[in-house]
This record gives C-alpha cells, structure tokens and sequence, in this order.
C-alpha cells in the first residue's frame, strides 16, 4: 500500500481532481432528475418568449418596408411606358424575406426545439463530467507507472485534471444559454472555457503518447531525452 501511494504521491492532484469530477458528475445528474420538469418547462417558456418577439420583430420590420414601398409607388410618376413593370420588395430575395430567413437560420436546432437542444446538452454536462474523470484517473496511473520524471509526471496532473474539471461545465452552461442565445451563440459565448479544456486534454493525451513510445522504442536512455525521464529503472 505504502509502495502505490509512493507511486501515485506526483500525481495525487490530478487524482483528486479525476474524483472530483465524478462527484460533481453524480450530484449533476440527481440534480437534473429532480429538477427535469422545472427545468424543461422554464425552457420552453423561454423558447416561446423568443419567437414571439421575433414574430413581432418580422411583423414590424414587413410593416415598414411596405410602406417604404408604397410611398415609394406613390412618387412615381404615372407616366410609365406601357411595357414596364414593377418591382415589389415583397419578393423572393428582398430584405423582408432576408431577414427572415436569417432568423430562422440562426435559430436552427438538431431536434427541432431550443428546448431539448438545451436539456441534451446539459445532459451532456453530467456524461463529460463522469466519462472524462474515469479517463484522467486510468490515464494517470499509466503517467504514474511510466519513467518520468516526478516534475513532469505532476505537469500531467494538473492539466489533465484542470481540463476534467473545466470540460464538462461548459457544456452545462451552453445548455443554460441555448434558448437565450440560439445553439450557435451558445456555443461561441463558451468558447473562452471550452477551447482551453479540448486544448488541455487533446494536448497532454498526445504529450502522453509520445512518452509512451519514447519509452518503448528506448529514446528515454538517450541524451536527447534523458533531461524527462529517471534513469533508474
């Protein structure tokens, strides 16, 4: 026992943080199934909120441009050749249509509903939080059990567990802004916490890797890699 906590002591850290992340998993996922209704019903209502001003907003902008048009019809003069035609800007292609089209664009989903895009991704929050804190605490073992060196071993540990601990809450709080911002702008308003935590895991999983072959081709003896690894085997 004393021999495994010798051998896991550089990267405890990263341990604690791999456990950390499976209880903040668990209580994530009683929460949701104790608040789901609460939960759903506050983002339909939200939902509805939105198209609801947009309807309006659509509505009000078809309004201007129509009397744009109108007085613009008016100015005419009444002399047009007897070959010319109108133009409306009610057709396909004009700004009302545009913008239409732009706002159902910006508020399309995967299911259908902001809704359930919402509830998937938080969701989606409690199985980053548990698949990913399993993965840190068996890959920390293997940085553990390889020849590094203890310095090295507890830079493992710490980005590894920071990014299980900062991957899943931002799933949580882009299923908190779906129905506010649109599934898109939810997903940019997070990238600031996103984007590091992929960087952090997708970065020390390949670090990892690399020191899985130096160490079984043998490159962790040579001078080119000696500063990393102990030597002692």
């Amino acid at each position: 026992m004393n021999e495994l906590r010798k051998i896991l002591s550089p990267v405890h850290h990263g341990l604690a943080m791999g456990v950390l992340a499976l209880i903040f998993g668990a209580l994530w996922a009683a929460y949701l199934a104790t608040h789901h209704e609460q939960l759903h019903g506050g983002f339909e209502a939200a939902e509805s909120k939105v198209k609801q001003v947009q309807m309006q907003a659509e509505m009000k902008e078809m309004q201007t441009d129509m009397g744009m048009s109108g007085m613009q019809m008016e100015s005419m003069p009444h002399e047009h050749a007897a070959g010319e035609s109108h133009h409306h800007s009610d057709k396909p292609g004009s700004s009302a249509h545009t913008h239409a089209g732009h706002e159902a664009g910006a508020q399309h989903t995967h299911s259908g509903s902001l809704a359930m895009d919402a509830m998937q991704r938080l969701l989606r929050g409690h199985i980053h939080f548990m698949g990913i804190g399993m993965l840190i605490i068996v890959v920390l073992i293997l940085v553990a059990a390889s020849q590094l060196k203890n310095c090295w071993k507890g830079v493992f540990g710490w980005t590894f567990g920071l990014g299980a601990l900062m991957y899943p809450p931002a799933w949580i709080l882009m299923g908190l802004r779906t129905v506010e911002l649109g599934p898109e702008g939810a997903e940019a308003s997070v990238m600031w916490l996103f984007g590091p935590a992929v960087g952090l895991l997708i970065g020390s999983l390949i670090a990892l890797f690399c020191v899985m072959v130096i160490e079984f081709v043998g490159l962790n003896k040579s001078s080119l890699f000696s500063w990393a690894f102990n030597q002692k085997v």
